[in-house]
């Protein structure tokens, strides 16, 4: 009989009738149907047993998808497996800190900036019967440089914290940041923390199984590119779009900064990009983008233009809303603020049933287009190729295996089960 055995992400200790009933410093001998990750959530209360393979390396070797049965395996005490889990070295961990204390900083300067800047095109926009357009026009000019400085200035006191050169990737710990409210691909209290998170773990774990990292959850979604990632605090940001980035004299500003700034992975997923207007307003049933000229769209900040430019609905010819969040256009559809919400078809059936919306905002089937998600890497940060090579390694290992395919299968119908 096989000793070995291969503990998958999708391997339940349950099914072998397994129980653990451990604590931390002490030891567990491994026993047919366990897995590390199913030990580390009876132990730890967490999916990311790196700690107590990092404590183990020299029992269970280089891949800790094999564990032998029969072996016995040490379990650090909290305090060190906390340690073991978010950082490589007490350095790297004291540049985390500083990092996270600097984008602090940075944001509240950002912000304070972004509402001084607005104020005054506001002021400038209410007397504009007094002023000239090219008056206008240079307060907003202005005011966007303001912006674009305090970002710049959060930007360089982060790197300067980092204190020197990284160590090779393979010798340290890779950062990633994603946000919640985005089911049922990334949210904290999805299983797995999400379709995607669930995917790029396993990239990893198929491709560079030594390989430590961390996944922090930051649900301000535009701070990802304007202060984080450009910060290089973060290796890597998920899951977002890649723009036609062969055309870009047919892309927006943003999405042409977002071709010209970032590296993207191979498609992780592919989803639908659609259109929710009211029910009886006319858009829902429309044949033809031209029917959506005039209109107000909403499509929150950060998310690509690409497909609306594609078609058309650029402004003059519509006129863009680009709040914060999803539901932030769901409801100014509903309070008659703008028209259209144009978003992604998995997210907007969630936001639309929790927020009570339901048979009320209506999905347009006629106009919908399909866009991948990838992972995106900072083009400054030097790790960057050799960390998307390493995730595009491990998501052809999975589509070759059947594996990536059981991940979604399993993610939809959680999600078509608990709504």
């Amino acid at each position: 009989m096989n000793r070995y055995l291969v503990a998958s992400s999708l391997a339940i200790a349950g099914a072998s009738g397994s129980a653990f009933a451990q604590e931390a410093c002490s030891t567990y001998v491994i026993q047919r149907g366990d897995s590390l990750r199913e030990l580390s959530m009876s132990v730890y209360g967490t999916a990311d047993y790196r700690a107590i393979y990092d404590a183990n390396r020299d029992v269970i070797g280089r891949n800790p998808n094999i564990i032998q049965v029969g072996d016995t395996l040490q379990l650090p005490c909290v305090d060190s497996a906390i340690a073991s889990g978010e950082e490589k070295t007490e350095a790297e961990k004291l540049a985390a800190e500083m990092a996270a204390d600097l984008v602090h900083a940075a944001e509240a300067r950002a912000a304070k900036a972004i509402a001084e800047a607005e104020g005054r095109v506001a002021v400038a926009e209410a007397e504009a019967r007094g002023a000239s357009s090219e008056e206008l026009a240079e307060i907003r000019a202005n005011a966007k440089a303001e912006i674009e400085v305090a970002r710049a200035e959060g930007a360089a006191l982060i790197r300067d914290a980092d204190g020197g050169e990284r160590p090779a990737i393979r010798d340290r710990q890779v950062l990633m940041i994603t946000g919640g409210n985005y089911a049922p691909f990334t949210d904290e209290g999805l299983p797995d923390r999400g379709l995607y998170t669930r995917l790029v773990e396993t990239a990893f774990l198929r491709a560079a199984p030594e390989q430590a990292y961390k996944i922090q959850f930051v649900n301000d979604w535009n701070s990802h590119l304007d202060l984080l990632m450009p910060t290089l605090a973060f290796d890597a940001t998920f899951p977002w779009s890649r723009p036609n980035c062969e055309e870009p004299e047919a892309l927006s500003e943003g999405d042409r900064n977002r071709c010209e700034t970032y590296n993207f992975s191979n498609p992780f997923y592919e989803v639908v990009d659609t259109f929710f207007a009211k029910d009886g307003s006319g858009y829902e049933e429309a044949r033809s983008y031209v029917e959506f000229a005039g209109t107000i769209i909403c499509r929150p900040e950060g998310w690509s233009l690409s497909h609306l430019d594609a078609v058309g609905l650029y402004e003059p010819a519509v006129t863009l809303m680009r709040p914060e969040s999803p539901d932030d256009c769901f409801d100014a559809v509903m309070s008659g603020e703008a028209d259209i919400v144009a978003v992604e078809a998995h997210l907007a059936v969630e936001a639309i049933a929790r927020l009570g919306y339901e048979h009320q905002l209506i999905e347009n089937p006629n106009l919908a287009a399909i866009k991948s998600l990838n992972v995106m890497t900072h083009i400054d940060n030097p790790d960057g190729e050799t960390l998307l090579e390493t995730l595009n390694e491990g998501l052809e290992i999975m589509q070759q295996s059947g594996e990536w395919r059981e991940i979604i299968s399993t993610a939809l119908r959680y999600q078509m089960e608990n709504g």
